[in-house]
């Protein structure tokens, strides 16, 4: 078991969060938080049109209500807002559904390419299972764990997308991660599972979080939300894990005096160590009885003189008994007919 309090910091971290007053109602509002998210992201062309916005630096929601706008705008009941149809209708119109920014724009054509691509390449799957994959799988994951991003070879492909565009891709995907911010970086910080040098670095703040989820056994966009929700109080005030238990005296002293009658010392209630051990003069006469009894000569009965109720000492105290004669007579003889 991990000390909480010397041992591992994002253990100590996810205690701190679980322990909270009102961690099931936290919990039960970053569920509710997170299944609307997902829900408003179930169309994938649209997931990366919102991914690609994001790059202009503005409030999310005022991201969110251009493509709410987009897709009240160019929806059809006989049409989906496929990868394709939604590709061709950015290419046609004006530059102001990317905020006049043509770099943006530049952007999203890419990014649909890439993943329009990438759906050709399966066959009966659906777009949004396509990107869910891709924002889950292990080379993804690979290629931003060893701090590589731009080469991964869908997003990573595309200039200008750095890692917080690439991982709010990939949770508005479905996967299973968060978005680095310095909001979160601050509550990590406070949680004790971030250095506080470390607060500007994407990757560490990445990390820190999808551990701190990993521990705390939660999917990473839950945990996620949850910290940007503590980020918001004023005061940061965690509970503290409680000191590790120091054993009793009664069970030192047993231990003590466990240790010293493993190691042969003497207890109470029992014989001493010593007291059962031969005398050298035993030890030698029990080694010539052994040698004379090789050279086939009779063995001298040895017994130790701490055993006083052993076999034959009784009759070695006193004088050996007459050999009683045969109750035969000499017509018993070996040799003689009957």
């Amino acid at each position: 078991m991990v000390d909480l309090r010397t041992g591992g910091a994002l253990e100590a971290a996810a205690w701190k969060v679980r322990n909270l007053e009102d961690f099931g109602a936290r919990l039960e509002r970053a569920a509710r938080r997170v299944d609307e998210i997902d829900r408003a992201h179930e169309t994938a062309a649209l997931v990366i049109f919102e991914a690609a916005l994001t790059r202009s630096g503005r409030p999310i929601e005022e991201v969110r209500e251009t493509v709410r706008r987009f897709e009240e705008t160019f929806a059809d009941e006989e049409e989906d807002l496929t990868i394709p149809r939604v590709s061709g209708i950015l290419n046609v119109e004006g530059d102001s559904w990317f905020y006049d920014d043509p770099s943006i724009r530049t952007i999203v054509g890419q990014l649909l390419g890439q993943f329009q691509h990438r759906v050709t390449q399966y066959n009966y799957v659906s777009e949004h299972e396509v990107l869910r994959r891709w924002a889950n799988s292990y080379d993804t994951k690979l290629f931003i764990r060893r701090r590589i991003h731009e080469t991964e070879p869908i997003v990573g492909a595309v200039e200008g997308v750095d890692l917080p565009l690439m991982q709010y891709l990939r949770a508005a995907a479905g996967g299973d991660t968060i978005v680095p911010s310095p909001r979160i970086a601050r509550v990590l910080v406070a949680l004790g599972a971030l250095e506080e040098g470390d607060a500007g670095d994407d990757y560490a703040v990445l990390a820190a979080a999808e551990g701190l989820a990993l521990r705390l056994e939660l999917p990473a966009p839950m945990v996620g939300e949850m910290l940007t929700r503590l980020a918001a109080e004023d005061h940061l005030q965690f509970p503290e894990p409680p000191a590790p238990e120091r054993p009793e005296e009664g069970a030192e002293e047993a231990g003590d005096a466990a240790g010293a009658t493993a190691t042969g010392g003497g207890g109470s209630g029992g014989t001493d160590g010593e007291a059962g051990k031969p005398s050298a003069e035993d030890r030698a006469a029990r080694k010539a009885a052994r040698a004379e009894a090789r050279r086939g000569a009779e063995p001298t009965r040895v017994q130790d003189p701490q055993a006083k109720d052993a076999p034959g000492t009784s009759e070695e105290a006193g004088d050996k008994p007459e050999p009683a004669a045969p109750e035969s007579g000499a017509e018993d003889a070996p040799g003689k007919e009957g």
